[in-house]
């Protein structure tokens, strides 16, 4: 038996009973939207307590980061060796094969407006990390001399990301592999790279 940092004895963690706790969010959140899903229907439908949710997670929001989480490849910062090869591995962090991460973030992101500790909870997980690995390749090839635009670096960095979440809002789907590519070789390209 594990003890704790205290030296109690306690359970060891059973990653089987996290997994169907963040399944279960997910499924609430497809079926109920934010609003709609509880702590204690999470449980329920887990086949747990609510305290076991609560040891996990300290409040529903951290749950539902945790589930939207669960279903995303954390963002990496490519180096390929060529900017358009840059740009296109951190587009297609937004394309997902399965519509289910999708259909979970919609859940999520309908309550943004509504709920401020969401709102900055999922920017901070959700958000910025992947706008964040475009802003990094930007940077380098700024200074490698292949990004010449005058646009602020943000406004550049910001373009895939705000169509991959307006995708996910409005059509309840992630970036396809063609329109994460014509993107990168149409929009951010071009504004990275303006004709002189």
């Amino acid at each position: 038996m594990k003890t704790g940092p205290g030296g109690a004895a306690g359970r060891p963690r059973d990653p089987g009973l996290e997994t169907a706790i963040l399944t279960a969010a997910q499924d609430l959140l497809i079926e109920h939207g934010f609003s709609g899903t509880t702590v204690e229907a999470v449980a329920r439908a887990a086949g747990t307590g609510k305290a076991a949710v609560y040891r996990r997670w300290p409040t529903k929001t951290a749950l539902v980061i945790a589930a939207v989480q669960a279903l995303q490849n954390p963002p990496v910062v490519p180096d390929t060796g060529t900017l358009r090869g840059d740009l296109l591995a951190c587009a297609l962090h937004y394309v997902q094969p399965d519509q289910r991460p999708a259909l979970v973030l919609a859940g999520v992101l309908d309550e943004l407006g509504r709920d401020d500790e969401l709102r900055e909870a999922a920017y901070q997980a959700i958000g910025k990390p992947p706008a964040m690995a475009f802003a990094v390749v930007l940077r380098r090839w700024t200074e490698r001399g292949q990004v010449t635009s005058s646009a602020p670096a943000g406004l550049l960095a910001g373009i895939v990301p705000a169509a991959a979440f307006r995708s996910v809002i409005l059509r309840r789907q992630a970036l396809d592999p063609q329109t994460a590519t014509d993107l990168v070789d149409h929009v951010l390209l071009p504004a990275a790279k303006p004709a002189r």
